[in-house]
């Protein structure tokens, strides 16, 4: 081989070049050595030194560092085997373990929906060792079946398994999603519901969400003593259908609504509510499609509080409140869409002026424009009169 700086003729095994002295090529270590941790030498004489695999420490401690070091390697070498023959847990267990440790304290509905995404999702992954799972490649193939959201959602439970298990979380690169809007009613199209929903089975239901509660809290509903309405519990869907929680969605859930429209008070009578869901959408979407207004769900009508609190001048605080939202996200975004159409109305409103004095002044321009035309065709026909009078003189 030939040195690269000097350019001479060298041996080819060399690493330095005999002539020049420069590194011609690194000298590399055979595929299977292993190297481990230099030894330090202890007051006692002895070497003293650890060995690493995969987070597991072993301290080897010999009396030269020649036994050392081939004892260190040994060491290392058993365990590197062992990690390679270890079953290791897998994904399916580490988040049977989280659900099973944490069922008490969860929601009914969020075991259930757990439980669903366990069977459902990363189903070919499940009973692989966490640690060989080709994570990417998993939540790609995974995306390229079903939404955006429902992948974060179910990479969200795996993370909050491998969390609780202490497992390192692998940085991927998840799925965008497009941000939906929230469906509500203006306070116009509100006025048109009121008289399209009376008399209907669900009503007080519907009448219940405009006072923002959700489903889960009408469902729980057990009395209300005409002026005020306490939400205290919900009713959500666990394995075995409806069953009842103290506790609500947050802290601020649990609250005292003021009743707010007076038809409430005819229908108390109607508590607690039995109605499924699925009849209060279907009410809902025909009532809706016969009065001209959009396809909504109950869910929606809670979101209609927001914007009818808005029109009403609520401050976002008053309406988080009220309605028991726990952060200001939802109600932030209604107030803000509907700022943004107050401004375009008062857009409106200032083209609608200009528009108007334009044509003011196109008709002042115009008849401007008239009355000249009119002065110079009577000062024409004077002069004309003028000379034909001169010119009959003799």
């Amino acid at each position: 081989m030939q040195c690269k700086y000097c350019k001479r003729d060298i041996e080819d095994d060399s690493v330095f070049c005999r002539f020049c002295g420069e590194r011609v090529q690194r000298k590399r270590k055979p595929k299977d050595e292993i190297t481990v941790a230099p030894p330090k030498l202890t007051p006692s004489g002895k070497y003293r030194g650890r060995v690493m695999v995969s987070g597991s420490r072993v301290w080897i401690t010999e009396d030269t560092e020649a036994a050392y070091y081939i004892r260190a390697r040994a060491v290392k070498a058993g365990m590197i085997e062992q990690a390679k023959n270890a079953p290791g847990v897998t994904l399916g267990s580490l988040i049977d373990k989280y659900i099973a440790d944490n069922a008490a304290v969860l929601s009914p509905s969020t075991v259930r929906s757990y439980k669903s995404m366990r069977k459902t999702r990363f189903s070919e992954y499940m009973d692989q060792p966490v640690s060989r799972i080709p994570y990417q490649v998993m939540i790609s193939k995974e995306a390229s079946a079903i939404s955006a959201k429902t992948v974060k959602n179910a990479w969200r439970l795996v993370t909050i398994a491998m969390k609780y298990a202490k497992e390192p979380i692998p940085d991927v690169n998840l799925p965008k999603t497009v941000r939906a809007e929230r469906g509500f009613l203006d306070y116009e199209q509100i006025q048109k519901l009121l008289p399209a929903i009376k008399g209907d089975s669900c009503e007080v239901v519907y009448l219940l969400a405009l006072h923002s509660l959700r489903l889960s809290e009408i469902l729980a509903l057990e009395s209300c003593n005409g002026d005020t309405i306490k939400v205290r519990g919900a009713m959500v869907r666990g394995e075995n259908g409806l069953t009842r929680k103290e506790l609500n969605k947050t802290d601020l859930s649990r609250r005292d609504v003021p009743v707010m429209i007076p038809r409430i008070a005819e229908l108390l009578s109607a508590v607690p509510v039995t109605v499924s869901a699925t009849t209060i959408n279907a009410h809902l979407t025909k009532l809706c499609a016969a009065a001209g207004l959009p396809e909504i769900t109950l869910h929606c009508l809670r979101h209609s509080f927001a914007s009818l609190a808005y029109h009403l001048r609520w401050t976002e605080k008053s309406t988080m409140q009220i309605g028991g939202w726990s952060t200001p996200d939802v109600v932030h975004d209604i107030y803000t869409h509907l700022s943004v159409k107050d401004k375009n109305s008062d857009v409106q409103r200032m083209r609608a002026f200009y528009t108007k004095a334009d044509k003011r002044v196109q008709k002042r321009v115009q008849n401007c424009t008239l009355n000249t035309e009119k002065s110079v065709s009577e000062s024409e026909k004077g002069v004309s009169d003028s000379e034909d009078k001169r010119a009959e003189k003799p």
